[in-house]
């Protein structure tokens, strides 16, 4: 087996691959852009690294279920009542770039106790029900109808074809995953890992389909998960019977044939305010010995104390220094570290 060193900087450099997956959300094409700039200057700042070391691809899967539940809201509510909604759209995307101020006419337009030509109370409350409750919901398994829960994990699926692209074949893959993304990313890779170590194909046929090959596609080289805001010690109620004592690999058993030296963790951030994130560690044995549940605190002068931190970590720039400090630890020995060849 021959063995090379690469250089720590410049565009021919090994590269760690990032995948960022939302939560219960709108859909928005700027939710990411805060996380990721903030991601990319602490990056910088600690690894050392050319700019392309990091290579980011997003899964903005609330795109999947937003037609369904437009046409939810519509059946109810009156034809004019578009400009309304809007409004409550533009507001969870001022709120999205970690304006914390931008909850305050929110709530305002929530609380909202009627509006003309509908008939139910509260329509701005039902708005965020349809959409973030219903994205719950939506996602569950449903083998008799898994249209939902499969065209989300085809768009994680093709967002990792095009992470392959930017980052190579085989980059150490780290994932940043929000709220019930880090569900649907646990789910993910889970099953992933079940059909290779149990030899349970599990997966969907579209889905499988649109999966590539690649060792960054099929998982192998998972590297770091960060579970931001994470409510999935209450999918633990769906499983009562088990000992939970099976959760996903991180890192995967195959990195360390792909990229000796490099290592791996999973970080849990939740802050003690945000009643939709747990601590895992004490869900069982296994848990505890895989996950750090890091406490933090989501900065803001307004809200910080109390439940409405939960959209904020993606802006929080404390919680993004700790992620990019982690991934230039990685980054530093990708770099130092022989690389495998054929």
């Amino acid at each position: 087996m021959q063995t090379r060193n690469h250089s720590s900087s410049g565009p021919g450099a090994k590269k760690l691959a990032v995948l960022v997956i939302h939560g219960i959300e709108v859909d928005d094409p700027g939710l990411f852009d805060t996380a990721v700039r903030l991601l990319h200057k602490h990056f910088g700042a600690q690894a050392g690294a050319h700019e392309d070391a990091l290579a980011v691809e997003t899964v903005n899967w609330a795109s999947v279920m937003e037609r369904a539940e437009k046409d939810l809201l519509a059946r109810y509510g009156p034809p004019d009542a578009e400009a309304y909604w809007k409004s409550l759209y533009d507001s969870v995307r001022a709120v999205n770039q970690g304006h914390e101020s931008a909850l305050v006419p929110l709530m305002l337009r929530m609380m909202r106790p009627s509006l003309r030509g509908m008939d139910l109370r509260y329509p701005g409350l039902r708005w965020m029900l349809v959409h973030f409750v219903g994205d719950i919901i939506a996602y569950q398994t449903n083998p008799a109808d898994p249209d939902v829960y499969t065209r989300i994990h085809r768009q994680v699926a093709e967002a990792l074809g095009r992470l392959r692209e930017k980052a190579g074949d085989d980059a150490p893959l780290c994932v940043i995953a929000h709220s019930l993304g880090s569900v649907i990313a646990s789910n993910y890779f889970y099953d992933l890992q079940v059909q290779r170590f149990a030899g349970r194909d599990i997966i969907e046929d579209s889905v499988r389909a649109a999966q590539g090959t690649s060792p960054l596609e099929r998982g192998e080289t998972l590297s770091h998960f960060f579970t931001l805001g994470s409510p999935m010690a209450l999918w633990s109620l769906r499983y009562p019977h088990a000992g939970l004592d099976q959760p996903v690999h991180v890192p995967a058993p195959e990195l360390a044939r792909h990229h000796p030296g490099v290592g791996g963790q999973w970080i849990n951030f939740y802050d003690d305010d945000d009643v939709f994130a747990w601590p895992l560690q004490p869900l069982s044995e296994a848990y505890r010995d895989l996950v750090e549940d890091r406490s933090v605190r989501v900065a803001g002068p307004l809200f910080s104390w109390t439940p409405l931190v939960h959209p904020f970590y993606w802006s929080d720039d404390g919680v993004m220094r700790d992620i990019a400090a982690s991934l230039a630890g990685a980054w530093k020995q990708l770099a130092n570290a022989p690389s495998v060849a054929a």
